[in-house]
């Protein structure tokens, strides 16, 4: 398995911006098409934000993530990492962990002392691969996410 780009893979857009779509914006927005889900996951980089990656897997797109200016409008860290998502069919296999990792080397490379993310329903998860918890609060969709960070040694 690889981690790469999604600029240098752009024919997997459709892949993230569908899983991006299903999970984490049609429950909670009805204000957001998937077209323009899609215009927002086409729009990335290598060395500035809004990055993306892919996980390539025997040629096919398994999961993805993302390295964001900002992921909670009512707060101003940066940057944010975020929509984090693996194919549920290669789940357990450590893809998220992998895809995680590699973002937050690029990050730290790209020399931002710390990386954020938000999150409704994994806590544990993050807390386990040592992101250290900052706050929970309210966003504009009624959600009460956990803001954890993740700092640079």
């Amino acid at each position: 398995m690889t981690i790469a780009y999604l600029a240098d893979h752009i024919t997997f857009a459709d892949d993230a911006a569908t899983w991006i779509y299903g999970a984490f914006v049609e429950p909670v927005r009805d204000d957001l098409s998937y077209e323009q889900v899609l215009a927002k996951v086409k729009d990335c980089h290598k060395s500035q934000l809004p990055i993306r990656f892919v996980a390539i897997l025997d040629g096919n797109c398994v999961g993805t993530v993302s390295l964001v200016h900002n992921d909670l409008k009512c707060r101003d860290y940066t940057p944010w990492l975020a929509a984090l998502y693996v194919d549920e069919s290669f789940r357990g296999r450590q893809i998220g962990e992998r895809l995680l990792d590699h973002a937050k080397s690029i990050a730290q490379n790209l020399g931002y002392p710390a990386l954020y993310l938000r999150t409704e329903h994994a806590s544990n998860y993050y807390k386990k691969l040592g992101w250290q918890f900052v706050e929970a609060c309210d966003d504009d969709f009624n959600l009460k996410p956990d803001v954890f960070k993740f700092t640079f040694a």
